[in-house]
């Protein structure tokens, strides 16, 4: 990324280190009911806690592959960290892949992340 670049991301609000070009970005396919999901976890590069705790730069969602509103459509974290981030996919990827994927184990889990995040 050249200098005018990285002035444009920082002045749009950008955390420093915040790289477009090489972000992290992690996506996993599963398959639940049936239908294939992907589990996307990204770097956003703004924080997204909306002076609201620690800074959000990480989100996970969950995405119908032939797209159009599935059970998981308003599903989503955020993280302050990408190992927070990481841990997290790996977490989800592997309760689909145990078939022990709910709406509510998910609603769970954010709570749980949400109390770590106002610690």
């Amino acid at each position: 990324m050249n200098n005018v670049d990285k002035f444009i991301l920082k002045r749009c609000g950008f955390r420093e280190d915040f790289d477009w070009e090489n972000r992290f970005d992690l996506k996993t396919k599963v398959v639940y009911h049936d239908k294939l999901y992907e589990v996307s976890t990204v770097d956003l590069g703004l924080d997204h806690s909306f002076g609201m705790g620690k800074p959000l730069y990480y989100e996970t969602m969950i995405f119908l592959v032939d797209g159009g509103k599935n059970e998981f459509s308003d599903f989503q974290l955020r993280y302050s960290t990408e190992e927070e981030a990481r841990i997290s996919h790996e977490n989800i990827v592997k309760a689909f892949e145990r078939g022990e994927i709910k709406w509510k184990k998910l609603w769970y889990l954010f709570l749980c992340l949400l109390v770590m995040v106002f610690q």
